[in-house]
């Protein structure tokens, strides 16, 4: 029994031993075989996702080869003919119509008075209407407002009005007063009586005096303490209280302001007129003074108004 089993455990190892070496040889055979001949990876393929083409993708149109389709023959229609009359028409002249030329009255128009165009350049060397050559013309251009023409000889220059007093006995236009101290003198003129003193005009009024303008174009016998003379234009103008004298045969005449005299004070009662812009003329017994500056001093100048 001893045996038989020893013989048994050999022939297992036997066998044992030959398995394994035919498992190894089978093992590098197939080995050798994926050498030589790799094996290929068989995959489905795959199927993209379908794109689909965009509304503003342009696609290639498809040229189709053109049908052609048998000639279809239509059988010609046949109208009935038309005899129609022919019309001899005559030639069309155009009319020509001459007419006669009108004959128009003449027509006499008045001259139309057109208004001054003020907006036009002022004349170079002005010398207003009345004034001969021993005036001197303005050279000056004049200061326009409201279409009217304000000319001097001196440019604008502002100061304060301060009216002046001329005396003690002297009083503004428009004073009034019960009685009269003393009368230099008694006028009458345009069928009005005026006191005179000093210079100063009154006329009767609810039983006193009351000053008034001095009257254009009288005469008086002498002039007031205190007078100046300045000469415009070769005349000899005597100023007082805002009045201006010349001389007569008959005594001394009130005469209207002389443009271009120059006077450095103005009485009491002046207006003030404003005319545009930093413009302001002072008005006296319906003369225009200018303000200037004249030999360093504070003066008046009248202007010539057009």
């Amino acid at each position: 029994m001893k045996i038989n089993t020893l013989v048994i455990k050999q022939a297992g190892a036997f066998f044992l031993t030959i398995l394994i070496l035919t498992c190894m040889h089978s093992e590098k055979i197939f080995s050798q075989d994926r050498r030589q001949n790799p094996p290929t990876d068989r995959r489905p393929p795959q199927q993209q996702p379908s794109v689909r083409p965009s509304p503003n993708h342009h696609q290639t149109p498809v040229q189709r080869p053109p049908a052609q389709r048998p000639p279809q023959q239509r059988p010609p229609v046949q109208q009935p003919p038309q005899n129609r009359p022919t019309q001899n028409r005559p030639p069309q002249q155009r009319r020509t119509q001459q007419r006669p030329p009108q004959q128009r009255p003449p027509q006499n128009r008045p001259p139309a008075n057109r208004p001054p165009n003020h907006h036009q350049r002022p004349p170079v060397n002005h010398r207003p209407p009345g004034w001969g050559n021993n005036r001197p013309a303005y050279t000056r251009p004049p200061h326009i407002f409201r279409g009217r023409r304000y000319y001097s000889y001196h440019h604008y220059y502002y100061h304060p009005y301060r009216p002046f007093v001329f005396g003690p006995m002297w009083h503004p236009i428009g004073f009034f007063t019960r009685t009269l101290a003393a009368a230099e003198f008694i006028i009458t003129f345009n069928s009005i009586q005026y006191h005179c003193a000093d210079g100063v005009y009154y006329v009767p009024d609810n039983g006193g005096y009351q000053v008034v303008a001095p009257p254009l174009g009288a005469i008086i016998s002498g002039l007031p303490n205190g007078y100046a003379t300045i000469n415009v234009g070769g005349i000899d103008y005597f100023y007082y209280g805002g009045t201006f004298y010349i001389a007569t045969p008959d005594g001394y005449q009130i005469v209207q302001a002389p443009p271009g005299a120059i006077v450095y004070n103005l009485p009491d009662g002046c207006q003030q007129i404003q005319a545009g812009n930093n413009i302001t003329y002072l008005m006296y017994n319906n003369a225009y003074f200018q303000p200037i500056e004249y030999n360093g001093q504070n003066a008046y100048e009248v202007v010539e108004i057009e």
